[in-house]
């Protein structure tokens, strides 16, 4: 939580550096009281559906319905474990599991109730808990569904953090503080041995009351002896919200300073994790421990941070990913607890830029909150009501942005971005497709297609194009396996071919590097043909480690496109876990499972967690096609024929 201070360390560490800081120019937010009746709300999220589900600090779970009534019983009441008797204690994170409408869980964290002496003292606890929602009732929790997930002790009262979230990879986000005091003492920050100052990573996918949460094998410091192997980041003070971007998967993490400095931390999408943010050593860009000349190898440096002359405990938001405002698209919205003013920061190619939206939006932000459509809201400190953060601009414009997912050959689902109060027009060549007014349109035809999105005040924006055209040759089929004799033979089946030349074989050992092999004429006269032509290829000379093999396919024009990649897997001891090669991809990647057994479906997750694709798999790896999902970053799973999911790693596409 929140907490104000009185010392400055030094007049020369708080000047202000202007480069970062500037006035918003024509760019202003309204904020309007949204619902009232709530006890210090300090928590707002959403499950997936229309309703909103906002944390009291005293340990109340209260809905806002898809009507907007706030209901008289709370979804979960768990009171009674909670300590919230100090201003950084109490219900402090609330998050829905990505696969919420099936599985029904949901977790919190909270300072528990268990102190026999002073505030702060041995007894006091950080809890992870799991619950369920009831079987009749969706509006209400179970409490006898409760399951601890995690604890960990708090030295001092203060820096618990306790923001909870899912990332892209499907894995649950936890951010506890250095443990408190002041200038953590025990250099909590620092240290692989606590959870404390930390990002930790883990999977509660299979939870139970044997097994908790599992460590994802992918977490940086798995293999690192004396590191808790929880540990996905660490360098941290106390992360006041921290948030993932709905459409890139960047992680930023709001990082509250100690005397002089609070600061913007952000992670790649693309990143595999181990980042050390700095604290106790360093406090934003400026040295802490020692004051001056500290070793800053290794570190991470925030992208951004304002000093206690601007504003003294930031509290973390969101990047604005709603339709209704292109102008704040993008946009990291931020505010300051003590000093009481909300910022947008937008990262560009050199410093990021940040405008100040108001000075003055109604009280002390505590918590930012959004919907399932990326709609942003507000909770202020010791006030009851919930407010709605908008694009202040009369005159504003909508974001028109959909994703695409290939579902067949010549078959492309168009996903546009849902949202209220707006209306969509698809075109196709620039010309409006009729009847093609709902978010989301099933491509088939060769051609060009953009989405219109107008706004109730007739103000429109055109999404990026996205093309879809004829392929010259009709894969039918492309094998590749190696033999008793460990010799690969490869095998493919045309159904079409247009102006072919042939087909180049390519072989690599990653599935990102590739050397030719051979070129195989093809079988079509002049290079044309409408019926099924067989090939094969046998590579004697295959080394026995694991390979990828392709076709680059030649036109007599000289363009040329490649088939999706096979990979051949000789590789015994091979860890049993999930692969995806090459990662981050633009175009296709191989998924390999050697070693977990009984894994029948293959999911392509968003960063919402909704379910792109399914496919039914056998085998150990399967060629997934990227070329026509959009940049971002997803989620793919393995899972047996229950539904019990197997293993999942992160998927980047660029």
């Amino acid at each position: 939580m929140k907490k104000l201070r009185c010392s400055i360390r030094g007049l020369s560490a708080i000047l202000l550096n202007l480069t970062f800081i500037s006035l918003a120019l024509g760019q202003t937010v309204t904020i309007t009281p949204y619902k009232s009746g709530f006890i210090n709300p300090i928590v707002i999220g959403h499950a997936g559906d229309d309703r909103l589900f906002v944390g009291e600090r005293n340990g109340r779970i209260r809905v806002i319905d898809a009507a907007g009534n706030v209901l008289a019983t709370p979804f979960l009441d768990i009171t009674s474990k909670i300590s919230s008797l100090n201003s950084e204690e109490g219900f402090l994170g609330m998050v829905f599991s990505p696969d919420y409408a099936t599985s029904g869980k949901f977790y919190v964290s909270y300072t528990d109730s268990l102190k026999s002496n002073e505030p702060g003292g041995p007894l006091l606890f950080s809890v992870v808990e799991e619950y369920k929602v009831s079987s009749g009732n969706p509006n209400l929790a179970d409490p006898s569904s409760a399951l601890i997930i995690d604890t960990v002790h708090q030295p001092f009262q203060n820096h618990n953090g306790g923001n909870l979230l899912f990332g892209p990879d499907g894995y649950l986000y936890i951010g506890f503080g250095d443990g408190g005091n002041g200038g953590d003492p025990f250099r909590n920050g620092q240290s692989l041995s606590v959870k404390l100052g930390k990002m930790l990573r883990i999977n509660v996918s299979n939870s139970s009351m044997a097994t908790p949460y599992t460590v994802p094998s992918g977490n940086p410091f798995v293999s690192t002896a004396g590191a808790k192997p929880e540990i996905w980041a660490y360098g941290l003070r106390n992360p006041w919200r921290t948030s993932f971007d709905r459409i890139t998967g960047d992680l930023w993490i709001a990082d509250v300073g100690q005397d002089a400095h609070e600061e913007v931390d952000f992670q790649a999408a693309a990143s595999t994790g181990g980042e050390n943010y700095g604290w106790n050593i360093m406090e934003g860009f400026s040295c802490y421990s020692p004051m001056s000349g500290c070793n800053m190898s290794g570190l991470t440096l925030p992208i951004f941070d304002y000093n206690h002359t601007v504003g003294a405990s930031i509290t973390g938001g969101y990047v604005y990913r709603s339709i209704q405002s292109r102008d704040f698209w993008g946009m990291y919205i931020f505010g300051d607890f003590v000093s009481a003013w909300i910022d947008g920061l937008t990262r560009g190619s050199g410093a990021p830029t940040v405008v100040r939206l108001t000075s003055s939006p109604g009280g002390q932000p505590i918590s930012f909150g959004q919907d399932r459509y990326g709609e942003l809201y507000i909770c202020f400190y010791n006030n009851g009501t919930i407010y709605k953060l908008e694009d202040g601009n009369a005159n504003r414009f909508p974001k028109a942005y959909f994703t695409s997912l290939q579902q067949g050959p010549m078959q492309y689902q168009l996903q546009g971005l849902e949202g209220r109060n707006v209306t969509y027009q698809w075109l196709l060549d620039n010309v409006a497709i009729p009847g093609a007014t709902n978010a989301n349109y099933t491509a088939t035809l060769p051609g060009s297609y953009t989405l219109q999105v107008t706004n109730t005040i007739g103000n429109s924006d055109m999404s990026t194009a996205f093309s879809l055209a004829a392929l010259p040759v009709g894969m039918k089929s492309f094998e590749a396996r190696r033999n008793s004799n460990g010799i690969v033979e490869l095998a493919w089946v045309t159904s079409s071919e247009q102006n072919n030349t042939g087909f180049e074989i390519q072989r690599g050992g990653t599935a990102s590097r590739f050397d030719s092999l051979t070129f195989v004429r093809t079988k079509a006269d002049n290079g044309n043909s409408i019926r099924d032509l067989s090939y094969a290829y046998i590579d004697a000379g295959a080394p026995s480690s694991t390979l990828y093999y392709r076709l680059r396919q030649i036109d007599k024009d000289g363009k040329f496109s490649y088939s999706d990649i096979r990979m051949v897997n000789d590789a015994p001891g091979t860890d049993a876990r999930l692969k995806i090669s090459p990662n981050p991809a633009s175009d296709q990647v191989v998924v390999s499972w050697r070693g977990i057994r009984g894994a029948t479906k293959l999911t392509v997750r968003n960063v919402q967690g909704a379910k792109m694709k399914q496919y039914a798999v056998n085998g150990e790896n399967f060629n997934l096609g990227l070329k026509y999902l959009a940049n971002g970053v997803y989620v793919i799973q393995i899972s047996d024929a229950a539904g019990k999911v197997l293993d999942q790693q992160k998927l980047v596409k660029e």
